[in-house]
């Protein structure tokens, strides 16, 4: 079904119910920050935990999860049911960044899936917008009991943080990045070069830092880079770890150490994506209420299986830490076609959370090892 600008449909009636679906959102031309903003009967957000973007992924009940499958195009994992009451409406939302407008975009289309399969779509282009920064594309919302689609198009001059206010949110002010953010942070921090850093500040007294978030996607676009070139490319996201005991290891798919996050290592590889297919990525989960008993984790990637041009694949790791900006690495810098990739250094600095770029490209896990003196044995091992 083809929704259109202004329409108004039930959610039935677009073969959607309430209890499980997609709405993925895909933007080209520009670079835009796509976000879901849960709001109440007065259309404001009287809960910041109801704002579902790049930095806050997932709402507290789980009624709402975002996943992204390339800069361009999220998908928000919607199951209406586990809603609180006191949310009255979803609203989708996109926001470009830098001096671009939304005329600048080339297409663009809001659609809504079931078992991955497209039930509707609201179409758009640039020639639907003016010099717009931020725009509400559709919203979800509750009628006479049942859920209600709308697509609006509404823009605004301003951008994300523009439409934070319109929903009476706030935004913070721009603050050195070591400050821990009390408040809703937009914020993300790129590490563009190899040995640039971030540190954050301690947590308060009896506090740690939560779950910390590492994710690895990579481009798997059939039309082009270097991956597409064969189905059996199987790029691994892994770590070394060294604890404050002194004791040491690895959490990889290789040799099925995937780790634990509630006791020893206190860090989890959550699965393993052989193909690229899950556009999801891949998750190293580390509990930051353990910092204390971590001392340094080395996060890095490498090809399993086939071989990769890392310029090409376009490659990134995200780290997200509960209430800080997030925290990105791009593996852009380097068209080396050795296998493995150190990505990140994750060190406990005095009680702080500190994460430097490296950017550095190996042979294997040895070489690896032995550049970053962790004083381990390796053996072959395999999945």
């Amino acid at each position: 079904m083809d929704i259109q600008k202004g329409q108004r449909v039930k959610l039935s009636d677009l073969g959607v119910n309430s209890q499980s679906f997609k709405v993925e959102v895909s933007i080209s031309g520009i670079t835009v920050d796509m976000a879901c903003f849960g709001l109440d009967s007065q259309q404001k957000l009287s809960n910041d935990a109801y704002m579902t973007f790049f930095n806050q992924p997932k709402t507290p009940c789980g009624a709402v999860e975002l996943s992204t499958s390339n800069a361009n195009s999220v998908s928000f994992l919607c199951q209406l049911d586990k809603l609180p009451s006191s949310i009255n409406s979803l609203v989708f939302t996109a926001a470009v960044e830098d001096n671009q407008t939304m005329r600048s975009m080339q297409t663009g289309y809001l659609k809504f899936q079931v078992n991955n399969q497209t039930s509707a779509q609201f179409t758009f282009s640039g020639q639907d917008f003016q010099n717009e920064k931020a725009v509400m594309l559709g919203e979800l919302y509750r009628k006479d009991g049942a859920w209600r689609f709308m697509a609006n198009g509404q823009g605004f001059n301003g951008g994300l943080d523009s439409l934070v206010k319109h929903f009476g949110g706030e935004v913070l002010e721009e603050t050195k990045p070591t400050q821990v953010q009390s408040k809703l942070s937009l914020s993300k921090i790129t590490l563009e070069k190899t040995g640039d850093k971030i540190s954050l500040e301690k947590p308060k007294e009896g506090d740690g830092y939560g779950r910390i978030v590492c994710n690895l996607n990579w481009k798997s676009d059939t039309k082009k880079g270097f991956f597409s070139q064969s189905k059996n490319i199987d790029l691994d996201l892994a770590c070394l770890y060294e604890l404050s005991d002194g004791s040491k290891g690895v959490v990889q798919a290789v040799g099925k150490t995937f780790g634990a996050y509630e006791k020893m290592p206190y860090i989890h590889l959550a699965g393993d994506d052989r193909t690229g297919a899950n556009t999801d990525g891949e998750f190293i989960y580390i509990n930051g209420n353990h910092l204390k008993d971590i001392k340094r984790i080395c996060v890095f990637a490498f090809i399993y299986k086939g071989v990769a041009n890392w310029q090409e694949a376009d490659a990134i790791v995200t780290v997200n830490v509960p209430d800080n900006p997030l925290i990105e690495v791009k593996l852009d810098s380097s068209s080396s076609r050795l296998p493995m990739c150190a990505i990140a250094m994750i060190e406990n600095d005095l009680g702080k959370f500190k994460v430097t770029k490296l950017n550095e490209h190996f042979q294997g896990h040895k070489e690896l090892d032995k550049r970053y003196s962790w004083g381990m044995s390796w053996r072959i091992g395999w999945k």
